[in-house]
């Protein structure tokens, strides 16, 4: 009998055997596959693999995690989709975050939260490290809210597609508004300009109150994927996905932003250099670095 037809694919590390009697003999595999007796073997199987798994992680949380290191981002894929059991993978994942050095579950992140909080955040990239830095995280970092740090490739296909824990709903960072009064028609003359410098480097320009320390950042619009998620569906092959561009974000309150309001004679290349240390803080590929150095010697050259 093939293990695929008892266990789905994120259950792929199990090894055993299973001993049993009324299953007929000598059948196809598609006929297997609707046997009602091999539907209930299989159902018992997932039931008893996941309750193991959460008695080890309840009872031996290290033994847990050593099990969790070699076999997490395989049992993760059991969130994609329509999985029955996503509930139960839910409370087995574990995740960094911008708040602990170590994995926590969504059962701890929601024991922390805020009195306030309503939301169960993420943020999704390659390098843990650099995301734990990003301007996306400066205000929560601020409020003190936590935000799951996911750095595994899979994470960035299957996290839009997990809605909630709990009855809590789990969203990007990039979807938190955080309360300022904020007009856009103040800026509208400086980023339409920046718009125009940028040319077709960006989707759009615009204020945000998501930053506190960092000049701009970089977020997609919401019916587009962001550069992590465009990053694997390449690895997929999907090589012929139409040129997706960011929204560059601008801090109205950076001193960089204030001046620049005032003085239109650099902003070209004030511009760039705002787009490119976003791209950075993204762990996106400046593309015309020659013309970024270029801007950025100039500006030490003058400063100095």
């Amino acid at each position: 009998m093939m293990k695929k037809e008892l266990l789905p694919s994120y259950l792929r590390f199990v090894r055993g055997i299973i001993d049993v009697e009324d299953l007929p003999l000598n059948v196809s595999r598609e006929i297997l596959q609707e046997n009602i007796i091999m539907q209930s073997v299989k159902e018992a199987s997932i039931k008893k693999i996941l309750s193991e798994l959460k008695n080890l992680k309840e009872k031996d949380f290290e033994k847990y995690l050593k099990f969790y290191s070699l076999f997490g981002k395989v049992f993760k894929e059991g969130l994609y989709g329509f999985t029955p059991y996503k509930d139960e993978i839910l409370d087995l994942a574990l995740f960094k975050s911008n708040k602990k050095d170590g994995f926590i579950s969504l059962k701890e992140y929601k024991e922390n939260m805020q009195k306030d909080q309503k939301e169960i955040y993420y943020i999704t990239g390659k390098n843990a490290n650099n995301l734990k830095n990003s301007p996306l995280l400066e205000n929560f970092n601020k409020n003190k809210i936590e935000v799951l740090i996911c750095d595994d490739e899979i994470d960035a296909i299957i996290m839009p597609m997990v809605y909630e824990y709990d009855k809590t709903p789990i969203k990007p960072v990039t979807s938190a508004e955080f309360k300022e009064d904020l007009n856009q028609d103040d800026f509208k003359e400086l980023t339409e300009k920046i718009k125009e410098a940028l040319k077709d480097e960006v989707k759009d320009v615009r204020v945000t109150s998501r930053l506190n320390k960092s000049a701009s950042c970089l977020v997609y619009d919401e019916n587009d994927p962001d550069f992590a998620t465009q990053q694997i569906l390449k690895q997929m092959g999907q090589d012929n996905l139409p040129k997706i561009l960011p929204i560059l974000e601008i801090n109205p309150n950076h001193e960089i932003i204030k001046k620049l309001k005032d003085n239109n004679m650099v902003l070209n290349d004030v511009a760039k250099v705002l787009l490119g240390v976003a791209k950075i803080q993204e762990g996106i590929t400046i593309e015309n670095t020659d013309e970024f150095t270029s801007i950025l010697t100039s500006f030490i050259q003058k400063a100095i």
